[in-house]
């Protein structure tokens, strides 16, 4: 697994590609509860030195999963007016790690925000994007 600053090193086209689908946007972030049973819910994805931060309130039940499991897959949104995805999809996979409140990484996220915040970090161990050509899907992927 690998930081997403390796990843853009590594793959800067599809990098650019999820950036642009996930910066400023709302994006579905899968992980596991506590019972091993799936949950999505809306992130704001933020990039900040060479890491992909997610946050979510200090005192969440999600914060007792995250430290369970650290496994996440998390997807862009699609605007409101594209159903059929034109403006393609991606897709990203991993495991997060809890960053300090003091973290460079976290410097501006959340901070008008009433209550504490968690952070994470995302490492990428997968990633794919996908474009049509008509009706065609075209992927380009990515695994460490």
């Amino acid at each position: 697994m690998i930081a997403w600053a390796e990843f853009e090193r590594a793959e800067p086209a599809l990098a650019a590609f999820g950036r642009e689908r996930l910066e400023d946007r709302v994006a579905y972030h899968a992980t596991l509860r506590l019972d091993g049973s799936p949950r999505v819910h809306p992130v704001s994805p933020s990039f900040r030195t060479g890491l992909v931060v997610i946050s979510c309130r200090a005192h969440s039940p999600k914060v007792a999963e995250f430290a369970r499991d650290g496994r996440y897959s998390m997807h862009s949104a699609q605007s409101a007016d594209d159903h059929e995805g034109d403006e393609g999809e991606f897709w990203v996979s991993g495991w997060m790690e809890r960053l300090s409140p003091d973290h460079p990484a976290t410097t501006g996220i959340g901070d008008d925000a009433p209550y504490d915040s968690a952070f994470y970090g995302l490492g990428i161990e997968a990633a794919t994007a996908t474009t049509y050509d008509g009706h065609t899907p075209l992927y380009r992927r990515f695994h460490v």
